[in-house]
């Protein structure tokens, strides 16, 4: 269930992909990447997982957790962290003892106005800033991934279309079929399959806005068909294609929450 004023921009910075989000509610969902949701104002939205049902102002997730989002008229930020990210295991930490970490609202606040600084003066933001943001003490984290992991996600990131066999990429790396996938399960926490799954919607997801129809966009990335890529956005994201295409192309000088315009300058970094 989707208000039509949904907006969403997508700004995609190395292996991260930084949503902002205003007026969202999603369905359940859940994806291979860590996740930290922040509301931009002193204004705390639903999370909703399998265990509990808490209103928050910030939260950090582990990946693969099934949840669903609430936030009518709230602005949000949503970053996702992918498994591959050198960071992934780092800001992970903050879950160790629970799948869901809550921010406090000065914490989510924080957070919110670094990442708003960073887009809107055009600088890339460092997670590990983020996580300092959050914990003063220096991390006590040795979790280097092995470098032939680390390879096979290079040559899957380099593909235009996210189509090769996990056979191709074991022969890459000279290692057996069975020992990659393996080894790929246990750095990352995703089956090779799933992972490729995912890296094509997020393909799509970058394209989303442009004229072409969501039958033709799931086909150019790589989708069997429409019907796919409609199940794989919906159980992936909480959001059909539609809804999320909608969200996207809305002109922005609609965007507003509640008492002002405080997106406006963010989505006007992000347009140009």
């Amino acid at each position: 269930m989707l208000d039509n004023d949904l907006l969403v921009k997508v700004h995609r910075q190395n292996l991260s992909t930084l949503l902002f989000i205003n007026n969202i509610t999603t369905d359940w969902h859940r994806h291979p990447s860590l996740q930290l949701t922040i509301s931009l104002h002193n204004m705390s939205f639903e999370l909703e997982t399998p265990d509990e049902k808490k209103d928050v102002f910030g939260f950090i997730i582990q990946s693969n957790i099934p949840h669903k989002l609430s936030a009518p008229d709230v602005c949000c930020i949503n970053l996702l962290i992918g498994p591959e990210d050198p960071y992934y295991h780092l800001l992970s930490h903050f879950t160790e003892t629970n799948p869901v970490y809550f921010l406090t609202n000065k914490e989510a606040l924080k957070i919110a106005s670094y990442f708003i600084k960073s887009v809107t003066i055009s600088q890339p933001f460092e997670l590990y800033h983020v996580y300092k943001l959050l914990c003063e003490s220096d991390p006590n984290c040795s979790c280097d991934q092995d470098n032939r992991i680390n390879k096979a996600v290079s040559i899957i990131s380099s593909l235009p279309i996210k189509q090769i066999s996990s056979r191709e990429i074991a022969e890459k790396i000279h290692l057996s079929e069975s020992r990659f996938l393996h080894l790929f399960r246990s750095e990352l926490g995703i089956n090779f399959r799933s992972y490729l799954l995912w890296k094509r919607l997020q393909d799509v997801i970058d394209i989303l806005d442009s004229p072409t129809t969501l039958t033709k966009l799931a086909s150019d990335m790589g989708f069997s068909d429409s019907a796919h890529f409609s199940r794989t956005c919906l159980s992936s994201l909480g959001l059909r294609p539609s809804q999320l295409k909608r969200a996207l192309i809305i002109d922005n000088n609609d965007i507003m929450c509640g008492k002002h315009y405080c997106l406006y300058s963010v989505f006007q970094a992000l347009h140009t």
